[in-house]
């Protein structure tokens, strides 16, 4: 093996440790948001967390959302029960179904509905 081999051969190595190192660490960014929205979610609306919640995290089911929701801390009383994630995403063009699993729906944000999130993210 020549001299530029070797260089080579090491340069790639050290490549490939630094990829690795750069996508197993969890994005700052996202961190970040988790932790402004936990901070701040008593003062942002049920609607606006799902958007968030369906912009960090396409499909997911309405129990799916929940659970994220939980964690953030919000209290979300009867917001799924009634026709209000309906009435108030789906048929505003917000969020569609997409697709299902295990017999429920799965929802992803439209590009309204991403470019509202982003908004909203942007706002935090």
């Amino acid at each position: 093996m020549s001299d530029l081999e070797k260089i080579v051969s090491d340069l790639q190595k050290r490549v490939a440790s630094l990829e690795q190192a750069v996508f197993a660490a969890p994005k700052p960014s996202a961190r970040g948001l988790e932790q402004k929205i936990v901070e701040k979610v008593q003062d942002i609306g049920t609607q606006d967390l799902i958007l968030i919640a369906l912009r960090q995290k396409p499909k997911q089911s309405k129990a799916q959302i929940r659970d994220v929701l939980n964690d953030w801390g919000k209290a979300y009383g009867s917001w799924f029960d009634g026709g209000n994630f309906s009435g108030r995403l789906v048929n505003k063009s917000l969020v569609k179904k997409d697709g299902a699993t295990d017999g429920e729906d799965l929802f992803s944000l439209t590009k309204r509905g991403e470019m509202e999130a982003d908004a909203l993210m942007s706002k935090l």
